[in-house]
């Protein structure tokens, strides 16, 4: 399938047909332990892992500021659409010397459109995850956000402990659930290369699994996540004099939006 691909920046004439996600339910991962050496003493992994993580396109709820959770969705515009089709061609030529070994999604429509659209470039399946959903707004869905946030009478970004509406979940809870399912990605795919498409807030809770980054930060700093961006972690030796020793995550590209610079709209 690989060959039908034109080369990149240029875009297609027509997106390749899009592959229907399968779905992982929360908690369904089975652990996978690295092997241990006796005579090195930590665990070790022959190779490294790498966890890509890419935002979806821009999205109907995006360009209308409409809180966009399952009801809220629309999936993605034609815009958007473009853009991960770009992002397709671009994971689509690294595949061939750096193979994507799987895809996983978030449940909403446009990740679930995004990862559907890269799963035909590179002929894979992405798998839904129901625990990397974006955190749940719970009755703001569907409703503008300038509303929301009226109705809320202050700075969500301020109380990770208080949800945005009723019946909403709050800002810790949805990283404690979000942290464990990529936590849980990555020990399935002990030395393998894994793509997950998400949202900003996916990004977010990739920091603060692998960087521990204290919940309440948001109040102070942020980090940009621009639509259908690559943010990657790899596995790296925790000391280059002592390979043995195992790995640690490391941030090598973040927000990394080249793949777009072609297309005079993005």
């Amino acid at each position: 399938m690989f060959n039908t691909v034109k080369p990149w920046p240029a875009l297609p004439d027509t997106a390749p047909a899009a592959s229907a996600p399968s779905t992982t339910p929360p908690g369904a991962f089975s652990s996978t332990t690295p092997s241990s050496d006796a005579e090195t003493g930590p665990a070790t992994m022959t190779l490294p892992a790498e966890l890509i993580i890419a935002r979806h396109g821009e999205a109907h709820c995006n360009r209308e500021q409409i809180v966009g959770g399952s009801q809220g969705c629309r999936g993605l515009t034609d815009r958007g659409r473009r853009q991960i089709e770009r992002l397709a061609q671009r994971l689509g030529q690294e595949h061939h010397e750096r193979p994507i070994h799987a895809i996983y999604t978030t449940p909403l429509r446009r990740a679930q459109e995004s990862a559907a659209i890269i799963g035909a470039y590179l002929s894979m399946d992405a798998v839904i995850v129901a625990d990397l959903a974006e955190q749940d707004y719970g009755a703001a869905d569907g409703r503008p956000w300038t509303d929301v946030v009226a109705e809320y009478g202050d700075i969500p970004a301020l109380d990770a402990d208080r949800p945005l509406a009723a019946g909403g979940e709050t800002w810790r809870e949805y990283l404690h659930r979000a942290t464990i399912a990529i936590g849980e990605i990555t020990t399935r795919h002990v030395g393998e290369r894994v793509l997950l498409v998400g949202h900003g807030e996916t990004i977010d809770a990739a920091f603060q699994h692998f960087l521990a980054v204290p919940i309440d930060v948001r109040a102070t700093a942020a980090v940009a996540a621009y639509h259908a961006s690559v943010t990657a972690w790899v596995q790296q030796p925790l000391s280059w004099t002592r390979p043995s020793a195992g790995w640690r995550w490391t941030l090598t590209s973040h927000n990394d939006t080249r793949h777009l610079f072609a297309d005079a709209e993005t």
